[in-house]
């Protein structure tokens, strides 16, 4: 089954709604226009092959006898925002009324999809991996807007991203800057998802999640560090750069 019709199927099946394929024309226009009986939603999906090299490398370390480890920074890339910036122009030039969703749907396959996951994550809402080292019992907790974030720079033409992986993982990831964030939160669309919904505002609000939300130069991780420690009244903060690790090995056929 291709991602178009996958994503069809899930939304009709899963989240029982009501999907029209949109004609494909000279100008480039999303795949579905989506309704709930109340609201419309434009979707454009797009699928995202994590580094087809690493098939390739693992393939010849096998062949080798080795075995093979993948290990990726969890950073956003220039590719992956590429994507999300082709589907909401896509997604822009459709649209007709000002109250219809916009939310892009990023399928990830590939070798170690599972970072390509996290690193759409990232650039989304310019996110990093804090720690906090104040007191004995140390936690690293994720800070959304650390840096920039392309919910951010688009908050007027991205409600939401659709982030899934081939194993059947799915992330809601939600726009809070988008003028349509508290209609989409009560959506049928939301409401079907009782997990993967991220939201910085209520993660904030439950203490699992810092937001930078004031005038801070993001571009300076040193300014943006003494901004979370006067909001939030700690010390001794840090970025932990992540990273997503594999480890392959062939088994034998008998």
């Amino acid at each position: 089954m291709d991602t178009e019709a996958l994503v069809k199927r899930t939304l009709e099946e899963h989240f029982k709604l009501n999907v029209e394929k949109i004609p494909e024309s000279d100008a480039r226009t999303p795949d579905f226009l989506v309704r709930d009986g109340t609201n419309e939603y434009l979707v454009e999906v797009k699928e995202k092959e994590a580094n087809p090299a690493l098939a390739e490398a693992r393939e010849e370390a096998f062949s080798r006898g080795e075995i093979f480890e993948v290990s990726e920074s969890l950073a956003t890339k220039s590719v992956l925002q590429n994507v999300v910036r082709d589907g909401r122009r896509q997604i822009k030039a459709h649209v007709t009324d000002e109250s219809t969703f916009r939310i892009i749907w990023v399928h990830c396959v590939g070798l170690a999809y599972d970072a390509t996951l996290e690193q759409i994550n990232a650039g989304l809402y310019g996110s990093e991996t804090v720690v906090d080292f104040s007191s004995d019992d140390a936690f690293a907790v994720i800070c959304y807007y650390f840096g920039f974030s392309q919910f951010f720079k688009y908050r007027d033409s991205i409600d939401a991203v659709m982030v899934t992986g081939r194993k059947g993982e799915a992330t809601l990831c939600i726009n809070n800057h988008s003028p349509r964030y508290e209609k989409l939160k009560a959506s049928a669309l939301v409401h079907a998802m009782p997990v993967g919904v991220k939201d910085p505002i209520h993660e904030e609000m439950e203490g699992c999640a810092f937001v930078v939300d004031g005038e801070v130069d993001r571009s300076k991780p040193d300014e943006v560090l003494s901004y979370l420690r006067k909001k939030y009244k700690t010390e001794k903060l840090n970025v932990m750069n992540m990273r997503h690790m594999e480890v392959h090995m062939a088994a034998p056929h008998k």
